[in-house]
Protein backbone atom coordinates (compact mmCIF):
# COMPACT_ATOMS: atom_id res chain seq x y z
CA UNK A 1 0.00 0.00 0.00
CA UNK A 2 1.46 3.33 -1.07
CA UNK A 3 0.25 5.19 2.03
CA UNK A 4 2.02 2.71 4.32
CA UNK A 5 5.24 2.90 2.29
CA UNK A 6 5.27 6.70 2.37
CA UNK A 7 4.55 6.79 6.09
CA UNK A 8 7.26 4.17 6.70
CA UNK A 9 9.80 6.15 4.67
CA UNK A 10 8.92 9.31 6.59
CA UNK A 11 9.25 7.62 9.99
CA UNK A 12 12.66 6.17 9.14
CA UNK A 13 14.07 9.30 7.48
CA UNK A 14 12.76 11.77 10.07
CA UNK A 15 14.45 9.87 12.88
CA UNK A 16 17.64 8.92 10.99
CA UNK A 17 16.93 5.23 11.59
CA UNK A 18 18.52 2.51 9.46
CA UNK A 19 16.50 0.72 6.77
CA UNK A 20 16.56 -2.60 8.63
CA UNK A 21 13.82 -1.19 10.91
CA UNK A 22 11.44 -1.05 7.91
CA UNK A 23 9.21 -3.90 9.18
CA UNK A 24 8.65 -2.19 12.53
CA UNK A 25 7.95 1.12 10.75
CA UNK A 26 5.35 -0.56 8.48
CA UNK A 27 3.66 -2.26 11.47
CA UNK A 28 3.56 1.01 13.42
CA UNK A 29 2.21 2.89 10.40
CA UNK A 30 -0.60 0.36 9.99
CA UNK A 31 -1.36 0.44 13.74
CA UNK A 32 -1.60 4.24 13.74
CA UNK A 33 -3.61 4.53 10.51
CA UNK A 34 -6.19 2.03 11.78
CA UNK A 35 -6.76 4.21 14.84
CA UNK A 36 -6.67 7.74 13.46
CA UNK A 37 -7.63 7.80 9.77
CA UNK A 38 -11.32 8.48 9.21
CA UNK A 39 -13.22 6.83 6.39
CA UNK A 40 -15.12 9.67 4.64
CA UNK A 41 -18.31 7.76 3.88
CA UNK A 42 -18.79 6.21 7.33
CA UNK A 43 -17.09 9.00 9.34
CA UNK A 44 -15.42 6.38 11.54
CA UNK A 45 -11.95 4.92 11.93
CA UNK A 46 -11.34 1.26 11.04
CA UNK A 47 -10.86 0.59 14.77
CA UNK A 48 -14.36 1.95 15.51
CA UNK A 49 -15.84 -0.26 12.80
CA UNK A 50 -14.13 -3.39 14.18
CA UNK A 51 -14.56 -2.79 17.91
CA UNK A 52 -17.62 -0.55 18.06
CA UNK A 53 -15.89 2.09 20.22
CA UNK A 54 -13.45 4.96 19.79
CA UNK A 55 -9.77 4.09 20.17
CA UNK A 56 -7.69 5.37 23.07
CA UNK A 57 -4.66 7.17 21.65
CA UNK A 58 -3.39 8.55 24.95
CA UNK A 59 -0.54 6.04 25.02
CA UNK A 60 0.88 7.02 21.59
CA UNK A 61 4.54 8.02 21.51
CA UNK A 62 6.85 9.38 18.82
CA UNK A 63 8.33 6.64 16.64
CA UNK A 64 12.10 6.52 16.99
CA UNK A 65 12.28 8.44 20.26
CA UNK A 66 14.77 7.50 22.95
CA UNK A 67 13.36 5.17 25.58
CA UNK A 68 14.55 3.37 28.67
CA UNK A 69 13.57 -0.28 29.10
CA UNK A 70 13.42 -1.57 32.66
CA UNK A 71 15.50 -4.69 33.20
CA UNK A 72 12.92 -6.97 34.82
CA UNK A 73 15.31 -9.64 36.06
CA UNK A 74 16.02 -11.33 32.74
CA UNK A 75 19.67 -10.26 32.86
CA UNK A 76 21.87 -10.70 35.90
CA UNK A 77 22.62 -7.32 37.42
CA UNK A 78 25.65 -6.54 39.50
CA UNK A 79 25.40 -4.43 42.59
CA UNK A 80 26.04 -1.16 40.75
CA UNK A 81 24.69 -1.98 37.28
CA UNK A 82 21.97 0.15 35.77
CA UNK A 83 18.43 -1.19 36.05
CA UNK A 84 17.43 0.24 32.66
CA UNK A 85 18.71 -0.22 29.14
CA UNK A 86 18.63 2.59 26.62
CA UNK A 87 16.62 1.88 23.50
CA UNK A 88 14.70 3.22 20.52
CA UNK A 89 10.91 3.10 20.45
CA UNK A 90 9.72 1.12 17.40
CA UNK A 91 6.01 0.47 17.88
CA UNK A 92 3.12 -1.11 19.70
CA UNK A 93 2.27 -4.70 20.50
CA UNK A 94 -0.90 -5.94 18.83
CA UNK A 95 -1.68 -8.44 21.58
CA UNK A 96 -1.13 -6.33 24.72
CA UNK A 97 -0.42 -2.79 25.94
CA UNK A 98 3.32 -3.37 25.57
CA UNK A 99 5.72 -1.44 23.37
CA UNK A 100 8.33 -2.69 20.89
CA UNK A 101 11.77 -1.22 21.56
CA UNK A 102 15.24 -1.78 20.15
CA UNK A 103 17.55 -2.44 23.07
CA UNK A 104 20.91 -0.80 22.33
CA UNK A 105 22.77 -2.98 24.84
CA UNK A 106 21.55 -6.38 23.62
CA UNK A 107 20.94 -5.22 20.00
CA UNK A 108 17.55 -6.95 20.01
CA UNK A 109 14.00 -5.75 19.47
CA UNK A 110 12.01 -6.61 22.57
CA UNK A 111 8.49 -6.18 23.87
CA UNK A 112 7.98 -4.55 27.26
CA UNK A 113 5.39 -2.63 29.22
CA UNK A 114 8.05 -1.18 31.54
CA UNK A 115 9.28 1.63 29.31
CA UNK A 116 10.04 5.29 30.03
CA UNK A 117 10.01 7.61 27.01
CA UNK A 118 12.21 10.64 26.38
CA UNK A 119 10.59 12.59 23.55
CA UNK A 120 12.54 15.80 24.16
CA UNK A 121 15.19 15.18 21.48
CA UNK A 122 13.82 13.22 18.54
CA UNK A 123 16.92 13.32 16.31
CA UNK A 124 18.71 10.02 17.03
CA UNK A 125 21.88 8.54 15.65
CA UNK A 126 22.22 4.76 15.63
Amino acid sequence: NRTLEEMCRTLLNKNNLPKYFWAEAINTSCYILNRISIRPILKKTPYELWRGRKPNIGYFHAFGCKCFIHNNGEDHLGKFDSKVNEGIFLGYSTSSRAYWCFNKRTLLVEESIHVIFDETNLKLKC
